[in-house]
């Protein structure tokens, strides 16, 4: 058969309309499952399965449509018009084979584009962004009325079932961007706003409230309430049904307001205004944080039945990091209303700030009571990802992403735990997002330190530089920048940026006795820094004081810290401290002990960052699992980023594979990396305009 034939056969048996057809439904219902998934935050795997179903379905199409055909008589096998052999299946085969890889490349754009890019969702009808109030009293003092008035407003919200709620950063944020509404919607991702303003003279409040259409920029509803003071919480109260009467009109509002007691209310408002300001700074006020601990004490009094008054003062006396007296107040919010989200999140920090592995139930009870809380989603993904669960946990940071859209550490967030996952294109896929959203220093510093997660440390001290001289006054901008130096060998360049050298830069650098020196005396200053009691350690170990190591080491919680719940990264450096510690002292029982809980531990992380290998490889030399363990030296060229050469160079564990030739190969292969990036940094900064 003729390719002539052939393509006549195919046209008479429609197959080319029907692959049309075919390809025009798989595109369409792949782009609706994504938008879905994404909606209902379900995880990936569905829309990779309807990649698989439609490829997979395709191929069937075809042989049905060549094989039959519809009829007004109904459906019939299809005559063959032309003469069949061995070209005609070859040829037909092939079409078959690029029609199905047609189709394939067709629609997995769609997927990729969904799990790469984090972009606004789509604006459903039922979400919703409470922008802050405006102040129209004339008065500055006022403004933690209307500001407070907002934010309630907004935590209620939350509380509906079926309402979905942009998050409190990104709304003022985007209050803040001289934009029009409809762009303000769409970069909140949100179908409707709610905006407002306060007008209070003497004993009198003026509160003009309205909701418009983000699409459209039309009102959808407005009015204008007068009470007193005495009448706020009845008139947030009403505020609240209308909006959720407009928006879902058959919603079920069975929220109350958070107290009934207008002088507790106005005591939380004020107090939240000030813990705001507080949480807002880089140097925390410690007078304005006890002012606001004072009035929710003194709402606590005025309405002793509010959980949330009391979950606000747990708060608030755990980022003063006064655990002992937080306890009495969450557990009483919890007593009084349990099934609150935000309690159930205070109770988390709680949890968390004690190392307990209830945190990570309390969070993920935060989550499910209200899907909208991005802080509570955040919480729970990083307890898990920190305790080695994997599951989930980048959906978790994306749907937090996608409820505070305008958030540059949320963003932070989820780019870093990519990064440590070894995920670079994905990282690489976030970062023009971060350059178009945001501008300045702080943005500048989170692109260099993702460039720095994915081994592009040259582009990493570009933009690190960016941001010191963005902020010149702001010395970790220098120590960051001297770090960075360090990682890629250039010690002399990181000495010039910072003649006095902290405790960070001379590990790096291997300066342990000025580390020793130097840490030994922060120790007594800062007692509450448990990383510089690890690197200390890790210090001693490498010097041969491993006995001071494990004395250190034992006032900072460990091994009990990791065993249940770690509160961050650096308590896995201070776990591979002890076990360290435990060798050189000759405590091989104690040590041997930790490497098997860790060695058999089920939850690691499976990718290709150096972290856990690197850690891994230590523990099985101290089982004396020798082979094993060279085998995860070797694993860790892999990793995207650079590991410390501090760790493969001075980590007692490893110090007896120094003959080993895989050992050898490891620490050369990282060194010609570092020595290739020293040699491509001038071009490098010299494209970003910019020098040390």
């Amino acid at each position: 058969m003729t390719a002539r034939s052939v393509f006549g056969e195919l046209r008479k048996r429609k197959v080319f309309q029907v692959a049309a057809i075919y390809g025009a439904i798989a595109w369409a219902v792949t782009e609706v499952v994504v938008t879905v998934s994404d909606q209902f935050f379900l995880p990936h795997w569905v829309s990779t399965l309807a990649i698989i179903g439609f490829v997979v379905g395709f191929p069937v199409a075809m042989f049905l449509a060549w094989t039959f055909d519809i009829t007004p008589e109904g459906i019939q096998r299809t005559t063959v018009e032309s003469t069949r052999g061995k070209a005609s299946i070859f040829l037909s085969l092939l079409m078959l084979v690029a029609g199905t890889l047609g189709l394939f490349l067709l629609i997995r754009p769609v997927i990729e584009t969904a799990e790469t890019e984090v972009q606004p969702a789509v604006l459903l009808h039922n979400s919703v962004a409470v922008m802050p109030f405006e102040n129209r009293s004339g008065d500055s003092d006022d403004v933690y009325l209307s500001d407070g008035l907002s934010d309630d407003l907004r935590d209620q919200l939350n509380l509906v079932a079926g309402l979905r709620i942009a998050a409190r950063s990104s709304s003022i944020t985007a209050s803040e961007l001289p934009v029009d509404v409809k762009t303000r919607a769409a970069k909140l991702g949100v179908a409707s706003l709610v905006e407002g303003s306060l007008n209070r003279r003497g004993d009198e409040m003026r509160v003009a409230v309205q909701l418009v259409d983000g699409s459209s920029g039309l009102l959808i509803w407005s009015e204008t309430f007068q009470r007193k003071p005495a009448g706020l919480p009845d008139l947030q109260q009403e505020i609240f049904e209308k909006i959720v009467k407009h928006i879902l009109p058959d919603a079920e509002i069975a929220t109350d307001p958070i107290t009934r007691n207008s002088d507790a209310k106005e005591a939380m408002l004020l107090a939240n205004y000030y813990e705001q300001q507080v949480r807002l700074r880089e140097q925390v006020d410690t007078g304005m944080l006890d002012k606001a601990i004072g009035l929710y004490r003194e709402a606590v009094d005025l309405d002793p039945d509010s959980a949330i008054a009391h979950s606000r003062l747990a708060g608030a006396l755990l980022y003063q990091g006064d655990l002992q007296a937080a306890e009495a107040p969450i557990f009483r919010a919890l007593s009084l209303q349990p099934n609150l989200s935000e309690v159930q999140h205070t109770l988390g920090l709680f949890y968390f700030a004690r190392g307990m592995p209830e945190a990570v139930t309390a969070f993920r009870r935060a989550v499910e009571l209200n899907p909208n809380n991005a802080d509570a989603l955040e919480y729970y993904a990083y307890t898990q990802w920190i305790s080695g669960i994997q599951e989930n946990v980048v959906e978790l940071y994306r749907r937090a992403l996608q409820l505070d859209p305008l958030s540059l550490s949320r963003y932070g967030s989820l780019g870093v735990l990519l990064g440590k996952e070894g995920r670079v294109d994905d990282v690489l896929n976030l970062i023009p997002r971060i350059e178009e959203l945001f501008d300045g220093a702080d943005a500048f510093r989170l692109i260099s330190q993702l460039y720095e997660l994915t081994g592009q440390v040259d582009q990493a001290i570009g933009w690190a530089i960016l941001a010191r001289d963005a902020e010149p006054g702001n010395i970790d901008h220098v120590q960051y920048l001297a770090e960075l130096y360090t990682e890629i060998g250039d010690f002399e360049t990181a000495t010039m940026l910072e003649p006095s050298p902290g405790i960070g830069l001379l590990y790096r650098m291997g300066r342990y006795r000025e580390l020793i020196e130097l840490a030994e005396d922060q120790m007594i200053e800062e007692p509450e820094d448990v990383r510089v009691r690890y690197l200390l350690a890790f210090a001693y170990n490498a010097s041969g004081q491993f006995k001071s190591a494990v004395w250190v080491l034992s006032s900072t919680g460990l091994p009990d810290t990791v065993l249940t719940l770690p509160r961050m990264g650096a308590d896995w450096e201070g776990f591979s401290a002890l076990l360290n510690a435990l060798v050189g002292a000759g405590d091989n029982e104690a040590a041997q002990g930790l490497a098997d809980w860790f060695v058999d531990k089920p939850n690691h992380h499976d990718n290709a960052d150096w972290v856990v290998e690197s850690m891994m490889a230590c523990y099985l030399a101290v089982l004396e699992r020798d082979t094993e363990a060279l085998a995860k030296l070797e694993l860790m060229k892999r990793s995207p980023r650079l590991p410390q050469a501090s760790i493969l160079n001075d980590s007692p564990c490893l110090k007896k594979y120094a003959d080993e030739p895989v050992y050898r190969e490891v620490v050369e292969f990282f060194e010609a990396r570092r020595e290739a990036l020293r040699e491509r940094l001038p071009a490098t900064l010299k494209e970003f305009g910019v020098s040390p």
